[in-house]
């Protein structure tokens, strides 16, 4: 495909993390806000059974919906023959409930805390995640569809990732400055909330268009359907040994990952004293990491290989979450503020080489995996092996959020209890720590030996 097209493609990564953002990180802070900032917690915020926040269970309920629809989509995809294209009629199919839902989740039909709001939450918590899928798997399969070595998969990785970082997972903790602007304005919490996410929705959405406009699959995708059942390509692609490997670590990693972006505005008003437009400011340290560390990405990827990339950006991940367990509850000028903002802001600025490192590396190994299996069956199967990647990982970012919901609820989230707050980096580090150990045993050279023997 042509730089110019490639590029539109790049913008569809942006787009539907923009809507994965608003779901992760400002649907927490609407149903669930710190005491005194004028919001009130819109479910139950107690726990059940010892364990299980209204939230929690919600996030949990739609991640099964999500895992489940993951193989299905991308089984159906790899054995499609739709003259739009295998995967461009799907993300056709998916991309309005996609984008739509998310802003629904910001109008509850009841009171704050009933239980009609918590129905509500997992239902469409549910329905978003299996237009998620519908969008996304198709859109992944395509990687090393249209870019047929490992060279051009980390150039596209990186593009994917210098296009869909600053304006995807950027936003994730810049949505703080929108809502700051929109109380400015004399909204009040609730419609500024909504206003944020009404108009980050539409920029979700020309984004989304953009690969569903730009791909002809006919011309720059050479790929063969695949034949087989369900049932024997999801078999086959669990007995993947290498990519057993790759799963454990890459479920761990998530679990770790996920639990930090959504943690900064708690982090900023709980810890450091501030209003939530701060997040921001810490946003924009780890972002100023990123970009640095993306210039050279595709050299350290070629001297280094992808497997050590991954294992060092993990450790360097660990390394800059677990202190944050040290920060000390305070405010401006207080007497540990000038600690704080040290510890935050330096926290920040170390995670962003490993998050560049996360963003790039796992689009081009699990491509080294598909061709593997590409050598082996003689079809390409990209879809099934994200979705069944999809399949287990989804269920682990839904974990992640109950894990991060459950330290707060059980040790608190205000100056007064800020003990489940000050937890979950250190308990995001462990995590990243762990999938390092597990990574360790993932055979790189024996795959970049078969993907050389692929014809092209």
């Amino acid at each position: 495909m042509p730089a110019a097209r490639l590029f539109w493609y790049s913008l569809g990564n942006a787009g539907h993390q923009i809507t994965d953002r608003i779901v992760v990180a400002i649907a927490v802070y609407f149903y669930l806000p710190p005491p005194g900032r004028g919001l009130e917690s819109q479910v139950s915020t107690g726990v059940v059974a010892g364990f299980l926040t209204v939230f929690g269970a919600a996030m949990l309920l739609g991640r099964v919906f999500d895992s489940l629809a993951d193989p299905l989509v991308g089984h159906a995809s790899d054995r499609s023959r739709s003259r739009l294209g295998r995967r461009r009629s799907f993300m056709i199919y998916g991309i309005a409930p996609m984008v739509g839902i998310p802003v629904l989740l910001f109008f509850p039909p009841g009171a704050p805390g009933s239980a009609s709001n918590g129905a509500w939450l997992a239902a469409l918590l549910s329905l978003y995640f299996i237009a998620f899928t519908v969008y996304v798997a198709p859109y992944l399969a395509l990687i090393p569809e249209i870019a047929w070595n490992e060279s051009q998969r980390v150039k596209l990785a990186r593009l994917l990732a210098v296009i869909g970082f600053p304006i995807g997972i950027g936003f994730g903790t810049m949505w703080t400055v929108g809502y700051d602007l929109a109380l400015s304005a004399g909204n009040d919490p609730v419609a500024a909330i909504r206003w944020v996410v009404i108009a980050a929705s539409l920029v979700s959405a020309a984004f989304c268009l953009a690969p569903i406009l730009c791909v002809d699959e006919r011309r720059f995708a050479r790929a063969r359907p695949s034949e087989l059942s369900f049932w024997q390509a999801f078999g086959a692609t669990i007995r993947d040994a290498p990519f057993r490997v790759y799963l454990l670590a890459q479920l761990a990693m998530i679990l770790g990952v996920n639990m930090v972006q959504p943690a900064l505005p708690y982090v900023t008003t709980v810890l450091l004293g501030r209003d939530e437009a701060f997040a921001a400011l810490l946003g924009a340290a780890t972002f100023l990491g990123v970009v640095v560390s993306f210039a050279p990405a595709v050299r350290i990827v070629g001297r280094l290989g992808p497997k050590r990339v991954m294992l060092v950006s993990m450790l360097l991940f660990a390394a800059a979450v677990l202190p944050l367990g040290l920060l000390r509850p305070d405010v401006p000028g207080g007497p540990h503020d000038a600690w704080n903002l040290s510890l935050a802001f330096g926290s920040s600025l170390l995670l962003g080489p490993p998050v560049a490192g996360i963003l790039v590396v796992p689009h081009v190994l699990i491509s080294q995996l598909i061709d593997a299996d590409a050598l082996r069956t003689g079809a390409n199967r990209a879809a099934m092996y994200f979705g069944v990647q999809g399949f287990l990982t989804k269920w682990v970012y839904g974990l992640s959020l109950w894990v991060m919901t459950l330290l707060m609820a059980r040790f608190g989230n205000s100056a007064d209890e800020p003990l489940g707050v000050l937890l979950i980096g250190p308990v995001a580090g462990v995590a990243c720590l762990v999938g390092a150990l597990a990574f360790l045993r993932y055979p790189e050279a024996k795959l970049q030996s078969a993907a050389r023997e692929i014809p092209r």
